[in-house]
């Protein structure tokens, strides 16, 4: 079985290989409001629109798109891959946050990630990161990818998801994923499936059901998956997340999700509609699987809706593990973060709040969602925040040279 799963891996990366374009050398482009598709896309002479630059990048190519808002028609679809060593990147010009606005939320109208040969076939090594994402009908919609990072974004009021699709090796990182969905059962923040998922240090707020719903339910099929790895969901990484009002728990696990870890994140007033009883932290939907571990988590509920930081659809000590987490015992005392969902909340941390200094050392979520290093104090603070001596709430910027590596 090992010899299988290991060619059937190897074979996947044959054919990404295969469909990569030749290029001879690494280009640089922009696209500005005042650009024309006409143009070579160069800093004097730039493109106009963004789904335009995404379809003629190819390995090693950047996109620096500047600020104004780019009232795109229709998909923006990466269809070829980069490499490991020459990924692609779409990135906002230094200093700008550019918004992408869909305008009507109709289908397709979203930011994918599919192969330009087919769905069935892998894409991957590329990044985006620095964008205001309005009214698609999914923000981002994945197809196989692998080697994906979506960063500092702000993907809001989707008509779907937020984040929708399937893939290995991805990373979701300072984003603000809110406002997402218009189906109280079936929307989400983030729905996907799929190994070696990390989402770190996101505020994941408001959004129509689930924060977060991995989807462990679907099964490896060779005519629509290149390999195991992009169906079956394990080994994913939720650590130093903010979920709060989302109209159900922050996070459901559905189905197998062997190996997840969810560990230092903030789970607040989540299902605040529901009955007391309803589950406003981390949810179990048929759970088959073991290996979960929920460590230092940080989870409370006023009262007026759902009061349960874990699900009763899985077994302590068969399903998951669970350590150090608070349990409604102390708010987080956000800036501006009342019982109800605020025109405009403020999620970090005022001194002395309860989520300083009670999380675990994680590597990968080193970087905190308002720029900070962690740690500042003893050791991590709980959710997508680091206390630095400032209240200010994180106007999402456009990323420095070193964090757009």
């Amino acid at each position: 079985m090992k010899t299988l799963l290991k060619q059937t891996f190897c074979a996947s990366f044959v054919v990404t290989a295969l469909l990569l374009p030749v290029t001879g050398q690494a280009a640089t482009y922009y696209v500005a409001t005042s650009g024309n598709n006409s143009n070579p896309g160069t800093s004097s002479n730039p493109w106009q629109t963004v789904a335009y630059a995404v379809k003629k990048m190819s390995a090693g190519d950047t996109t620096y798109v500047r600020g104004g808002t780019y009232r795109e028609g229709g998909v923006i679809q990466f269809g070829r891959s980069g490499t490991s060593s020459y990924p692609i990147k779409l990135l906002s010009a230094p200093g700008e946050f550019p918004i992408i606005d869909f305008v009507d939320k109709t289908t397709n109208k979203q930011i994918r990630f599919q192969n330009f040969s087919g769905s069935k076939y892998p894409i991957g090594w590329i990044t985006v990161q620095g964008f205001q994402i309005r009214n698609a009908y999914n923000g981002f919609k994945i197809n196989n990818g692998h080697d994906l990072t979506i960063r500092g974004n702000a993907i809001q009021n989707s008509g779907s998801q937020g984040i929708h699709g399937n893939g290995t090796r991805i990373l979701i990182e300072r984003n603000r994923i809110n406002l997402n969905g218009s189906d109280s059962t079936y929307n989400h923040g983030i729905y996907m499936n799929g190994t070696a998922v990390t989402a770190i240090n996101n505020l994941i707020y408001g959004n129509k059901c689930y924060g977060i719903q991995v989807n462990g339910t679907v099964s490896y099929d060779s005519s629509k998956h290149p390999g195991p790895e992009f169906a079956k969901s394990s080994n994913w990484i939720l650590s130093n997340n903010t979920f709060a009002y989302n109209g159900c728990a922050g996070v459901v696990l559905w189905g197998s999700t062997p190996s997840l870890r969810a560990e230092n994140n903030i789970f607040y007033e989540n299902a605040n509609t529901k009955a007391s009883t309803s589950t406003q932290g981390i949810n179990f939907i048929s759970l088959t699987s073991t290996g979960i571990m929920i460590r230092n988590n940080l989870s409370y509920a006023s009262g007026s809706g759902a009061m349960r930081f874990l699900g009763t659809g899985a077994k302590e000590g068969t399903n998951y593990t669970q350590s150090s987490n608070i349990v409604n015992a102390l708010k987080p005392a956000f800036v501006n973060a009342p019982a109800t969902l605020p025109s405009s909340p403020n999620f970090a941390l005022p001194s002395g709040s309860s989520a300083i200094d009670k999380g675990l050392v994680i590597s990968s979520a080193k970087i905190a969602y308002n720029g900070t290093s962690r740690p500042k104090g003893s050791t991590y603070d709980v959710g997508a925040y680091e206390y630095n001596g400032s209240t200010s709430q994180l106007v999402l910027a456009a990323p420095t040279s070193a964090q757009a590596q």
